[in-house]
């Protein structure tokens, strides 16, 4: 038997069918009933929006933990708040920010990733209890680093990485410490 004849006859178009609609009851004089598959898309749209919506918003809103009003998450390592910490940090963005201009991922990445990456997150703490508007901007200038680090140009690389430069010669002025780098 082929699929859809039944003893020679063509099966009937379910979608349109009249089946159903013999067993309900009549529609009162003047008014129209939506036929079933017209109210299931309405759903079906209804729950793709609001789907969408959440997550637009939860994407939006930093849903991956991107958002500064919290400390940056704790990574692995020692930290030194101190004038001497954020020295070596400046030069070692410095070294970051030459091989990012020769174009020098592999070693750009190196350098950044480790005790430099490390001492961005974990001043967060001491930055934030001294002037919370810094931290939020060391923070901000933080992901964004990372962001542009997964893809971006180099140019874009050497652009964030001196704003990060920046906003961690503030936060050491902040704390008390002479501003790295003169």
């Amino acid at each position: 038997m082929i699929a859809g004849e039944l003893d020679g006859r063509i099966a009937p178009n379910t979608l349109f069918s009249r089946r159903r609609s013999r067993r309900r009851s009549a529609a009162p004089q003047g008014q129209y009933r939506l036929p079933d598959w017209v109210w299931g898309l309405a759903v079906g749209v209804v729950v793709v929006i609001v789907g969408g919506g959440i997550f637009l918003f939860s994407g939006v809103s930093g849903g991956g933990g991107s958002s500064c009003e919290d400390e940056l998450p704790k990574l692995p390592g020692t930290v030194d708040v101190s004038a001497e910490g954020f020295q070596q940090e400046d030069v070692a963005l410095a070294a970051v920010i030459t091989y990012l201009g020769r174009a020098d991922l592999d070693n750009a990445f190196a350098s950044f990733y480790g005790d430099v990456h490390s001492f961005t997150h974990n001043i967060d703490p001491s930055v934030r209890a001294a002037d919370a508007e810094t931290a939020i901007r060391v923070c901000e200038a933080v992901i964004a680093l990372e962001e542009v680090l997964e893809g971006g140009s180099p140019s874009a690389m050497v652009a964030a990485t001196t704003d990060l430069r920046e906003e961690l010669r503030d936060a050491a002025e902040v704390l008390g410490f002479p501003r790295p780098g003169g």
